[in-house]
């Protein structure tokens, strides 16, 4: 029961932020202005660097949170952070004015490393 309720509220919180995000993204999310964007300062490369990062690093807190604290099976947990990683990733994307495929390759290259750093590392499945 716990883990169906922190689900929903995990799932309320995520939509609730893209909704927000999504009333302005030109303020949130634009390559100049954005204060999440910071590494768009040092070129394009490094931002996506930094995503990768930030998606399997999203992914595996997750899939801990799930397995650790809410004392989930190890394939619940591990699927929970693909989902997430997906949803984040996704989330970004359709909050761009513009997707190009060098960020749809970034978030493909990071949902696939960061599943195969929750298989790894935690051993889940």
């Amino acid at each position: 029961m716990l883990v169906l309720a922190t689900t929903i509220v995990l799932i309320s919180i995520a939509v609730f932020g893209w909704l927000f995000l999504k009333r302005d993204p030109e303020r949130y999310i634009h390559e100049q202005k954005s204060p999440i964007n910071f590494f768009f300062r040092w070129g394009r490369l490094y931002h996506h660097f930094f995503k990768v990062g930030i998606i399997i690093l999203f992914m595996l807190v997750i899939s801990s949170f799930y397995k650790y604290l809410l004392d989930a099976s190890g394939f619940f947990a591990s699927m929970a952070g693909l989902i997430a990683g997906i949803v984040l990733a996704g989330g970004k994307e359709l909050l761009d004015k513009g997707i190009t495929k060098d960020d749809v390759l970034t978030s493909i290259l990071g949902i696939i490393l960061g599943f195969l750093a929750i298989i790894s590392i935690f051993k889940f499945i």
